[in-house]
C-alpha cells in the first residue's frame, strides 16, 4: 500500500490539481457555476481498512483518489452529476444518491466513481455548500450557517467526523463499539 501510494502521491502532485482544472473546465462548459473543487488521496490505513472490509486488493478500489465538488443548489448538483456522466466513463456500482435519500445524521451528497481525467480512477462527491456544512460539522454547524451566527472559538470537530466515519463503515453495533 506505501509504495503504490508513494507512486500516486509523487504523480498526483500534479495530477490532483490537473484533474481539478479540467473537471472545473467540464462543469463550467455546462453552465454549472462551481464555488470550490477539492482533491485528495487516501490514507494508507483507510486503504488497508477498506481492503480488508471489502476483502479486496488495492487496484479494485475507486475511490484511493477523491475529488469534492461545491455548487450553488441541488439542482445544480443533478446537473453536475449529468455533465461528469456524459463526460466520463462510470464505475459500475459507485453510484450513490444521499440527496433524494439522505442518511439518518443528515448528511446529504452524491457519489459517483468514474474513469476521470487523465484515465484515472476517481471518486467524485457533489454537493452545496450547506450540504458541505452539516457533512463537516453536522447539524449543530448546519444551525450555525444558516442563521449567520460566529463563535469566537474554533471548535475542531475531527472526532465527530470519525465518528460519523465509523457509523458509515462499520457494519454492526459491535464493529462501532470495538472502533
Amino acid at each position: 500500500i506505501m509504495n503504490r501510494l508513494n507512486y500516486l502521491t509523487s504523480e498526483s502532485e500534479e495530477l490532483i490539481p490537473d484533474i481539478i482544472v479540467e473537471l472545473r473546465s467540464t462543469l463550467k462548459s455546462g453552465g454549472i457555476k462551481v464555488l470550490e473543487i477539492s482533491g485528495r488521496i487516501k490514507t494508507p490505513f483507510s486503504i488497508w481498512k477498506k481492503m480488508q472490509r471489502s476483502n479486496v486488493s488495492m487496484d479494485q478500489l475507486s475511490d484511493i483518489m477523491a475529488f469534492r465538488i461545491l455548487v450553488d443548489n441541488k439542482s445544480q448538483c443533478y446537473q453536475s452529476l449529468g455533465l461528469i456522466h456524459a463526460s466520463y466513463p462510470s464505475v459500475m456500482g459507485r453510484f450513490k444518491d444521499y440527496i433524494s435519500t439522505q442518511k439518518r445524521n443528515g448528511y446529504q451528497s452524491i457519489h459517483t466513481g468514474v474513469i476521470g481525467p487523465f484515465k484515472q480512477k476517481i471518486e467524485i462527491q457533489i454537493r452545496t455548500l450547506e450540504m458541505h456544512s452539516i457533512a463537516e460539522a453536522g447539524i449543530a454547524a448546519h444551525w450555525a450557517y444558516k442563521t449567520g451566527f460566529k463563535e469566537k472559538t474554533n471548535y475542531n470537530y475531527n472526532w465527530v467526523k470519525d465518528l460519523v466515519s465509523i457509523l458509515d463503515q462499520e457494519h454492526s453495533p459491535e464493529d462501532f463499539l470495538e472502533n
